[in-house]
């Protein structure tokens, strides 16, 4: 398998992708307008100069971009008339102004950016007249979509997964042909033991080779056909041995199933206005039918207020950047990066976003009765041996913490899938635990009968409730990580979460890390801390030893997930997160020393009663600093374990976890510790995140009949 990623935040290894990065503003100057292919001529005067001619480089309804013989005496702000010859025909002279000169090089000629100082209305529907028929003719240099992400896969078990999904969903794509023409086909055909894929066409079975697209999630899949053969009106064809990959954009765009409209003044002739239907929409872009005479649009052109209309819905104003206009079968399609004026508007644009992404969903509203009621039919109380009547204790918490985080989707939210009235299938819940990393827990689904009284599917409830938790999260500026802790033993988990992360683990992009959960009560009589063994606050000097003991013996993943750093290991900015909502988080560092030489380390945390129903976040850690089989490691782990069980009891805290991840547990044993099982500590980074949902819709694509 190889990565190639084209934006170098991702390309950073253990730093995410950022959602801003492929949308920010400041590379307007890259996108505005469009680049002639073909030579066409201006001439710009200055002053009582005589008129230069130049060729025309760069043009929008606001700018060119000339190539002159001499632009010396040129300056920034300098008054200029300009006389564009487009084909046959020249404008009128048109007001600009200088805005740069650049004097070129050996090869290059000397360059000069004029920006149109108040173009009339008639002038600037020439320009597009005159664009649209470059076009046409192929002479506008029309702008690569690059990749933002290519992979190329190899492994065929991944192929094998892949291509049953893609007959499952029946999914449509395009056979590319040698002579350019293309076809539309869709998925219909998987044999997984003929090793063979089957496409509908309403044509017959082309020559060969060609190539073949398959449209998933979030990505395209490309891969080339050499053999091939017709059998019940299909494309037969055997299952590729590489797939490549292709996405050109982070976050997914959705189309638009009820009548939604988009409407803005043109900022450069506000007499222009613009009204259109959308097509797509997520929460960072949008796309719609233009037309080029009437709307006068152009990429790079700014909107300081657009509005966009939903049915039921007070209108949105969003800021908005045209980013592309490309030619469709339909005609020409405008694409455009949004982003909410305030915070105000931003909180309704998401609103109005997940109406479309996630239909099936919900995050608002009083489910908490719904979803206590989903936790006891789904056996959910029983996980990991536990008594479902304890969990009575933790009720009012429980809905106490989940009534704090609402409207704190920077904090965490809950998802559920409603069933019939006021009843919930399915839920999951996502959080903020520490400084770029988000968790999700909670995950639970009651088996609701389905058509013909069998039971219904888990797989789309799964699907719904996942992507609607991590799609959202991406938006967390902050965001590089994502994780959570899972049964060893669960089929589905290894099947959607651990395979794809040890994927990717060779990139230190993620990680599956094994551990054994088990469960501390703190109101049962504790021993004294043996002796010989000294528990304290550590010294700078001692923590400069454990971060450094932390980096060469765990992976990056965890570390940086965990806030296992030393930029972060206080969680000053999570506490604060937390605060904000009247939650609390909290961690304190403790180490065992034995002759005055440190031999592990215990990091114990907490969160608000109530946020997790197994309190996987009132949980301490131990890390020993020497081989943990040696009898003075598991003296010092014992220690750290009794001094955990106090620091716990004075937080009222009844119960804590420990995640165990070493290889002798005789300290945990001896401590009396209830055994809660195998887990697995999951972790991807947020740049491989559009990567997992695209697996995880394969993965949870109900299978064939």
């Amino acid at each position: 398998m190889k990565l190639f990623c084209y934006n170098e935040k991702v390309s950073s290894i253990g730093h995410g992708a950022p959602m801003q990065a492929d949308n920010r503003m400041s590379t307007r100057e890259a996108i505005l307008g469009y680049r002639m292919g073909t030579a066409l001529s201006a001439v710009a005067s200055f002053g009582d100069e005589q008129g230069s001619e130049g060729r025309l480089v760069q043009l929008s309804l606001e700018h060119l971009t000339l190539h002159m013989a001499s632009c010396t005496s040129l300056r920034p702000g300098q008054a200029a008339s300009v006389v564009l010859g487009l084909g046959n025909r020249c404008t009128p002279s048109l007001q600009a102004e200088v805005m740069d000169v650049s004097m070129g090089g050996p090869e290059m000629s000397p360059e000069l950016s004029l920006r149109f100082v108040a173009p009339p209305l008639d002038t600037g529907r020439q320009i597009v007249s005159a664009l649209e028929m470059l076009r046409e003719n192929g002479h506008l240099v029309v702008p690569e979509a690059r990749p933002v992400w290519k992979e190329v896969i190899t492994r065929q078990e991944r192929i094998l997964r892949i291509s049953e999904a893609l007959a499952a969903r029946r999914t449509r794509g395009v056979a590319r042909l040698e002579d350019g023409t293309r076809v539309e086909v869709r998925a219909a055909l998987f044999d997984k033991y003929d090793g063979t894929i089957g496409w509908a066409a309403e044509v017959p079975l082309p020559a060969r080779p060609f190539t073949m697209e398959a449209f998933g999630y979030s990505s395209v899949l490309h891969f080339r056909v050499d053999q091939a053969r017709e059998e019940d009106g299909l494309w037969v064809m055997p299952l590729p041995v590489e797939l490549t990959r292709f996405r050109h954009r982070w976050l997914r765009r959705a189309p638009i199933t009820i009548d939604c409209f988009l409407s803005f003044s043109h900022p450069l002739w506000p007499q222009v206005s613009v009204r259109r239907s959308l097509m797509d929409i997520s929460y960072e872009g949008l796309s719609f039918m233009t037309e080029p005479g009437e709307d006068l649009l152009y990429p790079g052109m700014r909107v300081p207020v657009m509005e966009v209309e939903m049915p039921n819905r007070a209108p949105v104003k969003l800021l908005a950047e045209v980013r592309n206009i490309s030619t469709t079968p339909k005609g020409r399609r405008c694409g455009m990066w949004v982003c909410p004026i305030n915070e105000e508007q931003g909180v309704a644009w998401r609103a109005m976003v997940e109406e479309q992404i996630h239909p099936r969903t919900r995050t608002s509203g009083d489910w908490n009765d719904a979803v206590w009621d989903m936790y006891e039919k789904s056996g959910y109380f029983r996980l990991s041996g536990k008594d479902p009547t304890k969990f009575d204790a933790f009720k009012r918490e429980f809905y106490e913490t989940q009534n704090k985080l609402v409207g704190r989707p920077r904090l965490g939210f809950r998802i559920v899938k409603p069933l019939d009235g006021s009843k919930v299938e399915a839920s999951i819940s996502v959080a903020k635990p520490y400084g770029t990393s988000w968790m999700t827990h909670m995950v639970a689904r009651q088996h609701p009968t389905g058509p013909e009284g069998k039971k219904a599917s888990a797989r789309e409830a799964l699907r719904d409730i996942y992507l609607r938790g991590y799609e959202p999260a991406q938006l967390d500026p902050e965001v590089k990580w994502f994780f959570g802790y899972f049964e060893a033993r669960v089929r589905w988990s290894r099947y959607a979460m651990f395979d794809f992360a040890q994927w990717y683990e060779h990139t230190g992009q993620s990680a599956a890390i094994d551990f054994r959960l088990m469960e501390g009560e703190t109101d049962r009589e504790w021993g004294p801390i043996p002796d010989g063994v000294d528990v304290g606050a550590p010294t700078q000097d001692e923590l400069a030893v454990f971060f450094k003991h932390v980096e060469q013996t765990k992976p990056l993943a965890f570390r940086e997930a965990l806030d296992l750093v030393p930029e972060r290991f206080d969680m000053q900015a999570t506490r604060a997160l937390w605060d904000s909502a009247k939650l609390s988080r909290e961690r304190e560092v403790f180490v065992a020393r034995i002759d005055g030489k440190p031999v592990a380390v215990g990091i114990a945390e907490t969160a608000t009663p109530g946020f997790n129903l197994f309190q996987i976040l009132d949980s301490v850690r131990i890390i020993p600093l020497i081989e943990d089989t040696r009898p003075e490691a598991q003296q010092g782990m014992f220690g750290l374990l009794t001094r955990a069980a106090q620091w716990f009891r004075e937080r009222n805290r009844r119960l804590f976890i420990h995640y165990v991840e070493c290889t002798n547990v005789e300290y945990a044993e001896r401590a009396a510790l209830a055994d809660l099982g195998e887990g697995v500590l999951w972790i991807i980074s947020s740049g491989l995140l559009p990567e997992f949902l695209e697996h995880l819709c394969e993965a949870t694509t109900p299978r064939a009949e």
